[in-house]
């Protein structure tokens, strides 16, 4: 416990003045979970650095607010999409939308997600965190392969967390079915996204679209707030003594979709550096078990 929140724990963070990050002039970039956190940061630092934005959000006030403070930081062109990413028919929508809509996806930064220390299951029959954590990855990028090929050098960025050391698969828990405890169910997800990240690079290998997962390092953003009780107070203050800044949390994913140099097909990213995840995250056999669940989901 206390060696994964020492790596979850605030790190020493520098600018990286010999690898600045580049112009994204010309890119096009999809960021979900765009209204908080490091989603709201990243999409400002990006529009500053030229890009095109498409957000994602459920709240379109705080959408339409992150979208006229990227316009000022010089975003040319901004588009809002309203959408609850834990409801399937949802995310299918918005990739209809956006398929229909045309032109091509340079980036897409699968960044929203949630903490709940409470078990509720969507109107689709998923428990919310497994669908807005792992299962709305999986949709849109699929969905958005399409566009993602379009683009002379695609970049598939998934937000997971150093939180995966303690995740364990559980193959009839998965969604907290036999018993239900909202940290682990977080601490899966997490899991669950590296090793969908890998999976999903080894489908890609002969594509030119790359896809990566990044930690962002524990983050003193609006994850876990909404929840009550003892859980939910201990995790703010954990947050508040020792996490970063959403913009200090933003920095590699900006970091992997703004250099030259492409990122490793399938890789897990933290500090700018590429890391190896624990164990059972490298598992191929877990990997692609995971994948068939994930379609059938």
């Amino acid at each position: 416990m206390w060696r994964t929140l020492g790596l979850l724990k605030n790190s020493s963070y520098k600018r990286c003045v010999e690898d600045p990050l580049v112009s994204m002039k010309g890119k096009v970039v999809l960021i979900t979970g765009a209204t908080r956190g490091i989603g709201r940061s990243g999409a400002i630092r990006l529009a500053g650095l030229g890009a095109r934005l498409i957000l994602v959000g459920r709240h379109r006030g705080r959408l339409e607010e992150v979208a006229r403070l990227s316009r000022e930081a010089g975003a040319p062109e901004v588009t809002l999409y309203v959408v609850d990413l834990s409801q399937r028919k949802e995310v299918m929508d918005l990739v209809e939308k956006l398929i229909t809509r045309g032109g091509k996806l340079d980036v897409l930064w699968n960044n929203a997600g949630g903490y709940f220390t409470e078990r509720r299951v969507t109107k689709e029959g998923l428990e919310r965190t497994w669908a807005l954590n792992h299962i709305a990855y999986v949709d849109l990028t699929q969905g958005l392969i399409p566009l993602l090929e379009k683009s002379e050098d695609p970049r598939v960025i998934c937000t997971a967390s150093e939180a995966h050391r303690m995740g364990v698969l559980r193959w009839d828990n998965l969604q907290g079915e036999r018993s239900w405890n909202g940290w682990k169910a977080y601490c899966l997800t997490k899991l669950a996204n590296i090793l969908y990240v890998a999976e999903q690079g080894r489908r890609l290998q002969e594509s030119k679209i790359r896809i990566c997962a990044v930690h962002p390092g524990l983050v003193n953003s609006a994850l876990g707030d909404e929840n009550q009780g003892f859980s939910g107070v201990a995790f703010r203050l954990l947050k508040l003594f020792f996490g970063k800044t959403n913009e200090e949390g933003a920095d590699t994913a900006l970091w992997l979709a703004s250099r030259t140099t492409r990122p490793t097909q399938g890789a897990y990213y933290a500090y700018r550096k590429e890391r190896i995840p624990k164990a059972s995250a490298q598992s191929l056999g877990s990997a692609q078990q995971l994948w068939e669940i994930s379609q059938r989901a």
